[in-house]
């Protein structure tokens, strides 16, 4: 994708060799070798000093560089990720995790209902987006792939499905089991074992995982023949995400985000894994409007400061709407057979 949006500074694209020697995710040194279609350069989309985002101008995948070690990701992942009280602050290194997120429970579960529904339904269709009838899913296998606090498997328990997941954060793990009817495995999900499933989910996750080509093959083997994908992420060239560019949340949160998709690079990988894509929509939230207007702080600080003022003055704080800027997009993909 060419160019800066209009009203925002052009800057030329910096190219980047590769060495022939690409370094694991525990390294931390820079890879600029395209993990999608394996070209060996690519130019700096965004520069935060200590990283930058790189984009291969071939295929248009994005990722972060240098990407942190494993340790680092360990420290990001710990007991305070939901509960980052940093999170507002001003610095770039503060923005990862959530926080506040279990006074989010209920509004996102809002969310989360349709794509169960979505879910059920194209279990339940023939053709691109379902029949409409939905499925009898009672007993059908769901798998949450980075689970978090449980709020999908939540959902998809109550709506019938039999229900698991995994999740790399020993505190999110430990708070399921306290909390609800089901358990979830705590550990690396490439090294996970499991029947394939008839569902299985993979939401705000892929771009967190250090190889998530690999990560989309083992979903893809975790995921029986006509069952159903759906992975949501950032969508990297959608026009409000090109127009805020490197001051948007999820480009700034450097110590967790290592990979950024368009639609065309994630059906790329899902077709290359072994999915049928079926359906690709924006991926919108319901959200308070004080948490919204913190959040515009966080990309636009003069205007998203007055907003604040303004959502107080009137005192709408606690009211919620859904919000969606369509800077990122669920994919409904199906398993094809004989892959």
């Amino acid at each position: 994708m060419g160019g800066n949006p209009p009203g925002l500074a052009h800057r030329q694209p910096k190219a980047v060799s590769s060495s022939n020697e690409r370094p694991g995710p525990e390294s931390g040194a820079a890879d600029s070798g395209c993990g999608l279609c394996g070209a060996g350069s690519a130019f700096v989309r965004y520069d935060f000093g200590a990283h930058r985002i790189l984009r291969c101008p071939g295929c248009t995948f994005m990722w972060l560089d240098p990407q942190p070690s494993a340790a680092e990701l360990h420290e990001v992942y710990g007991a305070d990720y939901y509960r980052n009280e940093q999170f507002f602050d001003a610095g770039g290194d503060t923005i990862y995790g959530y926080h506040d997120y279990l006074s989010e429970r209920f509004v996102k579960q809002q969310d989360l209902k349709r794509v169960v529904d979505r879910i059920s339904t194209l279990l339940g269709g023939t053709g691109e987006g379902g029949d409409g009838r939905g499925a009898e899913v009672r007993g059908q296998r769901f798998l949450d792939v980075g689970c978090g606090l449980g709020y999908l498997l939540d959902v998809a328990h109550d709506r019938g499905f039999a229900v698991e997941g995994i999740d790399y954060n020993r505190s999110a793990v430990d708070w399921i089991a306290r909390k609800y009817r089901f358990s979830a495995a705590c550990g690396d999900f490439m090294a996970y074992e499991g029947e394939p499933c008839d569902a299985v989910t993979m939401l705000d996750v892929i771009e967190h995982l250090p190889q998530p080509f690999d990560a989309l093959a083992k979903a893809a083997s975790l995921t029986r023949p006509g069952g159903i994908f759906a992975v949501s992420t950032m969508d990297c060239d959608s026009f409000v995400s090109r127009l805020l560019g490197r001051r948007l949340e999820d480009f700034r949160r450097t110590r967790e985000h290592l990979y950024f998709f368009n639609r065309r690079t994630m059906r790329a990988g899902l077709e290359r894994a072994g999915f049928e894509v079926l359906r690709i929509d924006t991926y919108g939230l319901t959200i308070r409007l004080d948490a919204l207007m913190k959040r515009a702080r966080l990309a636009v600080p003069g205007i998203g400061a007055g907003l604040e003022r303004l959502v107080r003055w009137a005192g709408l704080s606690r009211q919620q709407i859904h919000f969606d800027p369509r800077t990122k997009m669920i994919v409904y993909a199906r398993r094809t057979a004989g892959t």
